[in-house]
């Protein structure tokens, strides 16, 4: 039986949970904002007289718009071992990781790479669920891109804190990691197969 080349597809749950606390606080803001002009535009109000309706119609439809775009790309981000490269997408980036740029790959506690003690109120609260996880870190000799364009489209929890390397926490580390190292596998033996046949020719 041969083997897939293209591995199974594994929600980021940081991202999601990013996410879903982005929809839902650009939903309130754009009701309120919606409300706000509703009530100028019929009954006014010297609170909201000076501001421009325009405006203000803008911004609520904008922060309905966002949130729904929020709301239905929450399971977009995923990552996915393939035949010769990882490749992690989000709904504004699709990274291909080369296997040669992957230095190892290993399991660690979140809790550890992220301590608690060492977090604010808010980022405890952000981060709570992911605390008794179990995370896939993907060490890297060097980032695929710069790494203030990549912090400018993924949360802060998803690089190591230690290393050049993603932390990827995914519904089942496990799975992700051992199909990883399966990857990685074939594709160093393929590597090394070739390399033979070069120097024979």
């Amino acid at each position: 039986m041969k083997r897939s080349r293209t591995g199974k597809r594994y929600p980021l749950l940081i991202y999601k949970r990013y996410m879903d606390r982005l929809w839902s606080a650009t939903l309130v803001l754009g009701l309120l904002l919606g409300f706000a002009w509703f009530w100028l535009w019929f009954n006014g109000s010297p609170l909201l007289e000076h501001i421009d309706q325009v405006w203000l119609l803008a911004g609520a439809v904008f922060a309905l718009c966002f949130s729904l775009f929020a709301f239905f790309s929450r399971s977009v981000a995923y990552v996915q071992p393939r035949s010769d490269h990882l490749r992690l997408v989000t709904p504004f980036l699709r990274l291909n990781i080369s296997y040669r740029r992957i230095r190892s790959v290993h399991p660690a506690g979140f809790q550890h790479l992220f301590p608690p003690r060492e977090s604010s109120w808010a980022q405890r609260r952000f981060l709570e669920p992911f605390y008794p996880k179990t995370a896939v870190v993907v060490d890297l000799v060097a980032y695929p891109m710069s790494p203030f364009l990549l912090r400018l489209f993924l949360a802060r929890q998803m690089f190591s804190p230690r290393s050049k390397g993603f932390v990827l926490v995914v519904p089942d580390w496990m799975e992700l990691s051992t199909e990883l190292d399966s990857h990685l596998g074939v594709w160093s033996q393929s590597l090394g197969q070739k390399r033979t046949v070069t120097r024979t020719r």
